[in-house]
């Protein structure tokens, strides 16, 4: 057997409407996990929840620690947010039952891995970008010493993921292009990555043929529902497909473009896609299929493409990223698990090398 392919998650397209229907049929004991900014503009009735209503970026073991902290252990979490939203979700799923124990040594010594009550959570992504909604994974960051963990285990699938269009008009042009970047790269690696196999790279060119058309679409046109409903399309194709063969270099090196510079992830992600895809090229798989979902003849077409949409902004030193810092970042740029499953593991040498054609 080549391959295997599995996602236990069931998924529901709903309408605003049929969101607030959905939420107001909970009973007992629930965690809701959303912003104050959420609550109010859609305005969600949440006032039987147990409520954590803060907007959340990045989470890291200092808030997950207090997130344990403040609640009574829920029958059942609701998270409506951004990839880090439903990643403290996750968080709080695979770590409740360790609750008063240090969660930074619990992280490094994988203890969620022996859960076996970990607590149901529904993801509703506000964001066409993550794939935190497909996935079995979470990051949580140590900032304290640059290090970032995931939290990864098979009960960490979503119960269930709703998906509601409406939700990701919140967005901004800055925050449209991020998460759309995230998705693409989720598609990319995933089409180049060392798992790949037929079935995910069909869902992989399935999301860049919609993204490629429509992200540039609602860049344009910021409340266009029908633009949205596509890029949730083109964000989930891409979640189906790396939640079974995960990321490669480019994610490798984006977690240290973050954790050192804040440079918001699916920027991060984006800002090597061109310089990976240039080196992987001769290994991926069906190349011509890959140009075809493109609607282009070489890669030279995909960087131009990248350079429009982005408007020139898929360069580090657009972020305040000195030339000086590359070394820096070269020594925290390989993660296990992602630099790993590229069909090149790239050293450090080629690493700077990358870093440098990115700048």
């Amino acid at each position: 057997m080549d391959w295997v392919y599995n996602i236990p998650v069931k998924f529901y397209e709903y309408t605003l409407d049929e969101l607030k229907e959905r939420l107001s049929t909970f009973v007992g004991n629930v965690l809701f996990i959303g912003s104050k900014r959420l609550i109010k503009t859609f305005d969600l009735e949440v006032s039987n929840f147990q409520v954590i209503d803060e907007s959340i970026s990045n989470p890291d073991v200092h808030l997950v620690e207090e997130m344990l902290s403040k609640i009574i252990k829920p029958d059942i979490i609701i998270a409506i947010g951004g990839g880090s939203t439903i990643d403290l979700a996750k968080a709080v799923s695979a770590l409740y039952n360790f609750k008063g124990y240090d969660v930074l040594s619990l992280l490094k010594n994988k203890n969620y891995l022996d859960n076996d009550d970990s607590i149901p959570y529904i993801a509703i992504p506000t964001t066409a970008g993550t794939g935190s909604e497909c996935t079995k994974w979470a990051t949580i960051w140590d900032f304290d010493n640059s290090k970032k963990f995931s939290i990864d285990a098979d009960y960490l699938y979503p119960n269930e993921s709703w998906l509601v269009p409406e939700l990701t008009l919140t967005m901004d042009e800055n925050m449209t292009l991020s998460t759309g970047l995230d998705a693409l790269a989720h598609a990319m690696e995933s089409y180049w990555s060392v798992p790949s196999n037929p079935y995910t790279r069909v869902l992989a060119r399935d999301s860049i043929r919609i993204i490629r058309k429509y992200l540039p679409l609602a860049l344009k046109d910021l409340d266009n529902l029908e633009y949205r409903k596509q890029m949730i399309m083109g964000s989930f194709f891409a979640g189906l497909a790396f939640s079974n063969t995960r990321t490669t270099a480019c994610h490798s090196i984006s977690y240290p473009l973050t954790m050192l510079f804040g440079i918001n992830h699916g920027y991060a992600a984006a800002l090597t896609l061109m310089e990976v895809l240039k080196r992987n090229w001769e290994y991926l798989n069906e190349k011509e299929l890959f140009l075809d979902a493109w609607n282009v003849s070489n890669i030279d077409e995909i960087e131009n493409w990248l350079k429009e949409v982005s408007s020139g902004k898929l360069k580090l030193s657009k972020f305040g990223v000195d030339k000086s810092e590359i070394p820096n970042i070269v020594k925290l740029a390989t993660t296990g698990g992602r630099m790993d499953n590229n069909p090149i593991i790239f050293n450090e040498i080629e690493i700077e090398e990358i870093l440098f054609k990115s700048y």
